[in-house]
């Protein structure tokens, strides 16, 4: 599959977008790139991953970035779960984060992936706030995977779900 593309069928823009932000493809890794993971890693090759930048609509800037993972697989739900996002520092407390997990939320939608995981470090404040915003309902805390230790995460990590309808 062309790195270019979201595995077929495309979502259509208006989920990628809102009248702030906009997330525009960098890249989707699969099966095909389990090489272009770290030794860590090699445990998400079996998962579709989309990457994308987030831009600010009314200029075009990129403010962060933010990926889905287009699985269900257990492994890779308790480790990381479905999501990741960072807004550069510059550009934190406009609401960013929360206008594009509510399009990732929509990309794993069109994708059916239900219901949508996010795990999140407790002392996280700031993210766990943009979850929140989002509309993910925290369930719990849990203890880190070995491969989410492997990884670089936390010991126990905050559990946020969202139901797709």
């Amino acid at each position: 599959m062309p790195e270019s593309r979201l595995p077929a069928p495309s979502p259509p823009d208006s989920i990628l977008r809102d009248d702030v932000i906009e997330l525009r493809l960098i890249r989707v890794l699969g099966p095909a790139d389990a090489d272009r993971r770290p030794p860590e890693a090699q445990f998400l090759a079996p998962a579709t991953e989309c990457r994308f930048a987030i831009h600010r609509c009314e200029d075009g800037l990129r403010v962060g970035r933010i990926h889905v993972r287009l699985t269900d697989e257990p492994t890779i739900v308790r480790a990381l779960g479905h999501t990741g996002y960072e807004v550069a520092e510059a550009h934190r407390r406009h609401g960013y984060a929360a206008r594009a997990l509510l399009a990732i939320r929509r990309v794993a939608r069109h994708y059916h992936v239900a219901p949508f995981c996010v795990l999140i470090g407790p002392g996280n404040v700031a993210s766990r706030r943009t979850a929140e915003r989002a509309g993910l309902t925290f369930v719990d805390t849990v203890a880190a995977t070995p491969e989410a230790l492997a990884m670089g995460l936390e010991r126990e990590l905050c559990l946020y779900l969202a139901a797709q309808p």
